[in-house]
């Protein structure tokens, strides 16, 4: 999808509400919700399945990535994936800020990632983004929170319900709210 809004976004790691090429990210994100629904609905032994996952991340996955349904992104072109990534049941995803999963990595269930916040001073308005990034054969365990800009690192885990507001280093596991290295592996 071209939108140059996206390109401002990675550039600048902002947005406003009243530019013009915001329509563009609100178009991606019904266009997402859409697909999302038609996802959600179906099992994922469907023979559409794929079809539909590749059309709301607009690339080809590898057959080894498994996203369980329900599911649910908002901006399904922002989205990258590496091979053998499995994405369990209930994950929400908000990714106008981009996200990129490497290879080998696990994503449990009721997982949030999300690439956007409101401005602290200017909340209607002003949107704040930053990229997530899960590197190769890191583990998001069930109901944690990855917040904006964060990057989980290579082998590391993130333990259930832990939310990760800042980078976690590779080979580390950590836990909490906010989240705190319990241990390195």
């Amino acid at each position: 999808m071209d939108n140059n809004m996206f390109d401002t976004i990675d550039a600048t790691g902002t947005g406003h509400k009243s530019d013009p090429r915001m329509r563009n990210v609100e178009a991606e994100m019904i266009r997402s919700h859409e697909l999302c629904l038609k996802i959600s609905a179906r099992k994922p032994t469907e023979p559409d399945y794929k079809g539909l996952l590749e059309e709301l991340f607009q690339c080809a996955l590898d057959d080894s990535v498994v996203v369980v349904s329900p599911f649910y992104c908002d901006c399904g072109c922002r989205m990258t994936f590496g091979k053998n990534v499995t994405i369990n049941k209930g994950a929400t995803i908000l990714s106008p800020g981009r996200v990129v999963i490497e290879d080998n990595v696990l994503i449990g269930p009721e997982v949030k990632i999300v690439t956007v916040d409101h401005d602290l001073y200017d909340r209607h308005d002003l949107f704040h983004f930053g990229q997530v990034t899960i590197k190769e054969n890191a583990w998001i365990c069930i109901g944690a929170i990855i917040c904006p800009g964060v990057t989980i690192g290579r082998n590391a885990v993130v333990a259930a319900g832990a939310v990760v507001t800042k980078d976690v280093p590779d080979n580390a596991v950590v836990g909490g709210n906010p989240a705190k290295i319990i241990k390195t592996l």
